[in-house]
This record gives structure tokens, sequence and C-alpha cells, in this order.
């Protein structure tokens, strides 16, 4: 008979060892890599990414020890396609991580500038749209034209400062990216991970 905390690992190994093969995708994050299992695409609630700013597009299984510290915010690679991790929770015995992610990321390219400053430069970077206007923004015009979440490699950024809240990017599409559109975007914060800076930004018009 098995405790109540056993039922969510025996389930997640059923999944990956028969049930549903075809729902199985390769994750990886900071080095480490690993079978995980999609589960459907529900919001994880309280669990989400902070002010909503990335909509979830896919959740999936995996075992917590295979991806120790794996949290929210953080950039992964599902498949071949990179996302942002929206929400992250562990069952009860520590065993087993959800996670939710956000759609894939498009490469774009983008002219970045500080206003008042000579800092221009085009960048490469990852980015990706809310599915809706963000309800939590102050400023009405952000509301209305929603949030970008767009991931820069420090090893692509060349200022001795970093990304800085109210930089100005102009978001193009790649030659064989359609997924993204051209935008204006303005930086609303800045945090640093695994090697990306990652930043929230309001669509300007």
């Amino acid at each position: 008979m098995r405790k109540p905390s056993e039922y969510l690992p025996a389930a997640l190994k059923g999944l990956r060892s028969r049930l549903m093969p075809d729902c199985s995708e390769t994750l990886c994050h900071a080095g480490r890599s690993s079978t995980v299992t999609r589960v459907g695409t529900t919001p994880i609630g309280d669990d989400a990414l902070a002010g909503a700013e990335v909509q979830e597009g896919v959740r999936v299984l995996a075992w917590a020890a295979d991806f120790p510290g794996l949290g929210r915010g953080r950039l992964v690679s599902l498949g071949g396609e990179w996302r942002v991790v929206t929400g992250a929770r562990t069952d009860p015995s520590g065993a087993v991580l959800s996670l939710s992610m956000s759609s894939s990321l498009s490469r774009s390219t983008a002219a970045y500038r500080r206003p008042g400053t000579g800092i221009v430069m085009p960048l490469d970077v990852l980015a990706v749209e809310s599915s809706s206007p963000d309800s939590s923004a102050s400023d009405v015009a952000a509301a209305l034209y929603g949030t970008w979440y767009v991931a820069i490699a420090e090893d692509g950024w060349a200022e001795a400062t970093d990304p800085q809240v109210g930089d100005m990017l102009e978001l193009s599409p790649s030659a064989d990216e359609q997924r993204v559109r051209r935008a204006s975007l303005r930086v609303a914060s800045v945090v640093r991970h695994d090697g990306f800076h990652f930043l929230t930004c309001r669509e300007r018009d």
C-alpha cells in the first residue's frame, strides 16, 4: 500500500515508461538534461511568475533530483526550444517537480539604447510576447500594449554596466523568424540568471 506522498512519483514513472511515451521531451538547464513528461497547460496559480508577465504555454513533470535549484524565471530548453519557467513546485515527497513554462522564445534582433547616454548597440535576443495585456501595469499605455520578456546572453552584452530599467529596445524579427513582430519596448525590470540578462519590457507606441 503506497503512502499518499508516493502516488505522484509512481504516476510519473508510469507516464515516462509506458503510458504516454509520445509526451516525453528532453529538458536542459545549466548543463543538465533529462527526459520530462508534458502534462498540460493549466496555470499553476500562486506559484506563477510574479506579476504574470509571461503567460504559460506548457507544463511538464520532472524528477526534482535531475534539476536542483530550477525555479521560476529561469531559461530552459525543452525539445530544442527556449522557454522561461513561469512556475515551479514539488510534490509533498519532494521527488517530482511540476514546471510551467512560457511559449517558446523567438530569436530576434534588437536596436538597444539608453536614453541620455551614448549607449546604442545591435543585439541578438530571445523574446516572447505576453498573450494578454498586463492588467497589473500602472501605466495605461503599458497595460494597453502589453508585456514582453527578453533574454540577452551575458557574452553578447558589450557594455560595462548591465541593462537598466528605462533602457529602450526596437525589436525586429530575424529573417527566418516570423513569430515575433516589430515592437518598441521599454525595460521595466532586469534580473540575471544562468548567463543571461532577463528583461521584462513594456511595449510603447
